[in-house]
Formats: C-alpha cells, sequence, structure tokens
C-alpha cells in the first residue's frame, strides 16, 4: 500500500510540473538581447550604467555620456529613447532658425522634448500679430506696461500684443473695434505686417492686397505669392520673416538684422552662424548683406577684402552649439567657445561610427575620447563627450542630453571652456574640453 501511495504522489508531482511547464510556454516572451539591456557595471576603470525601455522600432535613438579627468577616471552612462518619429531633414528649417534666435517659439512640445513648431498649420490673426512683435524686438516693450487697442475681440494674454501693434501702426483692425483675431491670416495681411514691421506704409508705399510686389522687390518674398494664394502656414510665416531679417529698414541703411543686433536681441556672430542677414533673391539664389553695411563697389584694381574667418561647422552643428550654451547661460554658466579642431574630432568621430555601425565612445581602435583628442593635438585636463544617434533635429538631441543626469552634468559642468560638436548620418558627437 506504501508503494502505491508513493507512485501515485509522484504521478501527480509530475502533472503539476507539466501544467506549469505549459502554462509558462504559452506566455509572452522578453529577450534581453532585443527587448531589453541590463544594467551592468563595468571595470572599475570606466564605471558604465546602461538602461533601456520596450524599443518602439528595430532600432532605438540612444545617447551616452564620457566624461575624463586629469586622473583619467572615465564615466559613461546610456540612454535609450523611443524614436519620435520626426522627419529627416538635411538643414535647419528658417522656424528652428527663428527659435534659436529667440524669434519664435512653439506651440507646446512633441515628443522628443523639442518645441513644436506648427509649421504645417495656418497662423491665425492673433498668432501672426504675435509673431511680428517678437520679429522686431518688441516683445520686452509690449509686455512692459498696459498697452491700449480699440478691440474688444482680442484674449487677454494677447492685448499686450495687440495694443503695442496697434500703438505702432502695425494693424488697425477690420473696422471699430472688431480684430478678428481668430481667422486664418492671408499671405497678404502677413506680408503687409511684414512691411510694415520695416516701416513701410500701407496705401501710401505698397498696396495691402498686392503687398507681395514690394516683398518681392525687397527680395523677401520670391515671386511665390498673388491673388490667387489660398494656402498660408506658419512655415511661409516663418520663411518670410527669416528672409526679412536681411532687408533694409524704410529710409535706413540697417537692416532688420542689425537693429535686433543692436538692441541686443541676439550677436551678430549668431545672426551670421545662421544666415540671418541673408536673404534670398527673386530665382532663389542667396545674396549675402552684411550685418552692419552694404558692400562697397571697390575698383577692380583694389584687392578684395579678406572675408572673416567663420568656424567650420555645419548648421545642425552650430545649433547644438548655441543650445548648450543656452542651456548653460541658464543656469548661471559660462558660455563655452567652440573650436574648430575640437569639432573636426568629433565629426570624424560621428562619421566613423556611422561608417562601421557601432555606437560607442571608444572607437573599433580601441581609442577613448581623450585619446581622439590628444591625437589631434590638443591639451587638456578635462574632457566630456557626449554622443548620440537616431534624433533628427539639434533641438531634439539636446532635449535628450538635458533630460539625462550624466549628459546634463557634462554639459552644466563648470569644468570646460571648448566645445565642438560633430554630425554624420544622424550620428552626433559634443565634445567639450577645459
Amino acid at each position: 500500500m506504501a508503494t502505491i501511495k508513493r507512485l501515485i504522489t509522484v504521478a501527480l508531482f509530475f502533472l503539476a510540473f507539466m501544467l506549469l511547464a505549459l502554462v509558462a510556454a504559452s506566455a509572452p516572451g522578453y529577450s534581453d538581447a532585443s527587448d531589453t539591456a541590463p544594467f551592468e557595471t563595468a571595470t572599475n576603470e570606466t564605471a558604465s550604467i546602461t538602461a533601456s525601455i520596450k524599443k518602439a522600432t528595430a532600432e532605438p535613438l540612444e545617447i551616452s555620456a564620457f566624461v575624463t579627468t586629469a586622473n583619467e577616471a572615465d564615466a559613461e552612462g546610456k540612454v535609450y529613447a523611443n524614436d519620435p518619429g520626426a522627419a529627416p531633414g538635411s538643414d535647419i528649417s528658417a522656424a528652428g532658425k527663428l527659435n534659436l534666435l529667440g524669434l519664435l517659439e512653439g506651440v507646446g512640445a512633441l515628443s522628443d522634448g523639442s518645441p513644436n513648431l506648427a509649421v504645417d498649420r495656418a497662423p491665425t490673426r492673433t498668432e501672426a500679430v504675435v509673431i511680428i512683435v517678437r520679429l522686431i524686438g518688441g516683445e520686452a516693450d509690449a509686455l512692459n506696461g498696459n498697452r491700449m487697442s480699440p478691440f474688444t475681440d482680442v484674449p487677454e494674454w494677447a492685448k499686450p500684443y495687440l495694443g503695442y501693434a496697434f500703438e505702432n501702426g502695425l494693424i488697425l483692425g477690420v473696422g471699430g473695434s472688431t480684430f478678428s483675431g481668430i481667422r486664418d491670416v492671408t499671405a497678404a495681411e502677413y506680408i503687409t505686417l511684414t512691411l510694415r514691421a520695416l516701416g513701410y506704409i500701407s496705401g501710401a508705399d505698397f498696396e495691402w492686397d498686392k503687398a507681395w510686389e514690394l516683398s518681392d522687390e525687397l527680395g523677401i518674398t520670391g515671386g511665390h505669392y498673388n491673388s490667387n494664394t489660398s494656402s498660408f502656414t506658419r512655415g511661409d510665416a516663418a520663411e518670410i520673416s527669416f528672409n526679412s531679417l536681411g532687408a533694409k529698414l524704410n529710409g535706413s541703411d540697417k537692416t532688420l538684422c542689425d537693429h535686433l543686433v543692436d538692441a541686443g536681441v541676439f550677436t551678430g556672430d549668431v545672426a551670421n552662424a545662421l544666415g540671418a542677414g541673408v536673404i534670398a533673391d527673386i530665382s532663389g539664389q542667396k545674396q549675402d548683406i552684411p550685418l552692419s553695411q552694404e558692400p562697397e563697389n571697390k575698383p577692380a584694381t583694389e584687392p578684395a577684402t579678406e572675408p572673416e574667418q567663420k568656424p567650420v561647422a555645419s548648421d545642425l552643428e552650430w545649433a547644438v552649439f548655441l543650445l548648450v550654451n543656452k542651456e548653460r547661460e541658464k543656469a548661471g554658466l559660462n558660455a563655452l567657445v567652440w573650436n574648430d579642431e575640437l569639432a573636426a574630432v568629433a565629426r570624424a568621430h560621428s562619421k566613423d561610427m556611422s561608417l562601421k555601425d557601432y555606437f560607442s565612445h571608444i572607437n573599433l581602435d580601441g581609442q577613448k575620447p581623450a585619446d581622439r583628442k590628444r591625437a589631434a593635438g590638443l591639451v587638456f585636463r578635462y574632457s566630456a563627450e557626449n554622443i548620440a544617434r537616431g534624433y533628427r533635429t539639434p533641438e531634439a538631441v539636446v532635449a535628450a542630453w538635458m533630460s539625462s543626469p550624466s549628459h546634463k552634468s557634462a554639459i552644466l559642468s563648470d569644468y570646460p571652456v571648448s566645445i565642438g560638436v560633430g554630425f554624420y548620418d544622424y550620428y552626433w558627437t559634443m565634445n567639450m574640453i577645459d
């Protein structure tokens, strides 16, 4: 009898085991190799912390930081983020440049933390006025004081802007106390606002319903608008606004860009780096307009003046540089200085990672960031490197770095003095040294 009981007990345990195995087999599985990355600690020379969330795409966006101090204590941190689905682009849009100059704000943020500039939708008449007030550097003045206008259909937040615009002759309304600010602005209306901002008078210098005739002549628009234009977006408004920076103020030798530099809205170096003060002609080519004066017609025998040396940087690289300094300014830190040699090292590493299909601070030859910098002849005691891949805009990559403690601490460190940024095929490298 005891033997039979033992056999029954063994059989019951066997059946229970089989049932548990079947349940486990039917449960969804997660592979560490493909879906998550474990937390891990490397050697005492390099402390590495890697975190990940479940991937929404085959290849996630990635960022990583690497800091080296004088005693060669290296620290690396890596973070993965979901792809926000941003459209790729090889350059910064006019809206993006205006945003970097502080002349255009977003309407909230995208999933990657960058500002949503909403370039594909139509701006309202109220939005158009706010954009123009910022474009001429009048926002601080508008918000400082009790600005008055006759319009009663204006939301409370917009009253200072509408009041400033009315007092300065930028807007007239549509009759009596009505402004109709919730209506979409037309191309003719926005161009009219822009021309008034430059000091031109509708009815005298141009007709508002044919405003594009003067804007074409000034090079602000390139023959794109006419009486049949039915679609007008915030992106279109940004293009017109950015081009107007290179146009002269009416009756003056100075451009709108000159005015904003003189007012301290942004510096001439920043304007030059982003191409502000460069105006598109009717054929779509670019015509350089100096920040402070017209080019002189010099005799053919006189040698041309050597152009002022500019940093070797693409628009995307320079935008990251500006955004990093914005973050440092908000934290009360010194602005970093662009270093061409440091940028060349960063650019080479971005290209190397892309072409050889890896993502690491240590290249396939075993060189760490400090090794690559020293090989380029750079001398330093402090070195930091942030890298990223997959991010489509400078705003997105800096937002990702700033959302990660290790990357943020590198950006907001007291030690660095110089910075260089390298971009290649959506691989980003930012190098800093003291």
